[in-house]
C-alpha cells in the first residue's frame, strides 16, 4: 500500500516537473521579442548617460547650443538639426564602408599560382 502511494507521488511529481518545464518554455517564447526591446532600451540609456556626462563636462557648448536655438528660432533650428543628423549618419555609414575597404585592401593576399 505504501509502495503504491510512493509510486503515485513520484509519477505526479514527474508530471508536474514536465508541466513546469513546458510552461517555462512557453513563457520564454512569449518574452523573446521583449529581449530585443530591452537591449535597445539599455543601449539608449547608456547613450543618454554618456551624453549627459559630456554636457556636464562642456557646459559652454550646451549654452552655445541653446543660444543658437534661440537665435535661429525653433523651426529653423529643427531643420538645421535634421540636416546635421543626416550628415552625421552619412558620415558614420561612409566611415564604416571606408574601414571595411581599408581592412580588405590591407589583408595579405596569397601569391598567384603560375607566376
Amino acid at each position: 500500500m505504501m509502495r503504491e502511494r510512493l509510486l503515485a507521488v513520484a509519477e505526479n511529481r514527474a508530471r508536474l516537473v514536465a508541466q513546469a518545464q513546458e510552461e517555462r518554455a512557453a513563457i520564454n517564447a512569449l518574452l523573446a521579442p521583449a529581449d530585443g526591446a530591452a537591449a535597445l532600451a539599455v543601449s539608449l540609456l547608456k547613450t543618454a548617460r554618456r551624453a549627459v556626462a559630456e554636457a556636464r563636462n562642456h557646459p559652454l557648448a550646451v549654452i552655445a547650443g541653446v543660444a543658437l536655438l534661440v537665435a535661429l528660432r525653433p523651426r529653423r533650428a529643427v531643420t538645421w538639426l535634421a540636416r546635421a543628423w543626416s550628415l552625421w549618419r552619412l558620415y558614420r555609414g561612409a566611415n564604416g564602408w571606408w574601414q571595411r575597404f581599408v581592412a580588405f585592401s590591407a589583408a595579405p593576399r596569397p601569391p598567384s599560382p603560375g607566376l
